[in-house]
């Protein structure tokens, strides 16, 4: 028996094994895709190095040329 807990509603749940439960680790669809559109919205973005703005690439491109 494997207990779990929902990573989205916390609710705590049983099945037999993984493959009994294709939702798992999620407790219903409805988590799973409340899981998937944060995803899709970026909330789980790893942060990396912040991407140079406009004006300095146009700089950068401006020393290059001249």
């Amino acid at each position: 028996m494997i207990r779990a807990r929902c990573p989205i509603c916390g609710k705590n749940f049983e099945t037999a094994t993984i493959d009994a439960w294709p939702g798992f680790p999620f407790c219903s669809d409805r988590c799973k895709l409340i899981d998937l559109g944060r995803w899709i919205d970026g909330n789980y973005a790893i942060p990396g190095a912040e991407e140079p703005k406009e004006d300095e690439l146009n700089a950068d491109d401006a020393e290059d040329h001249g």
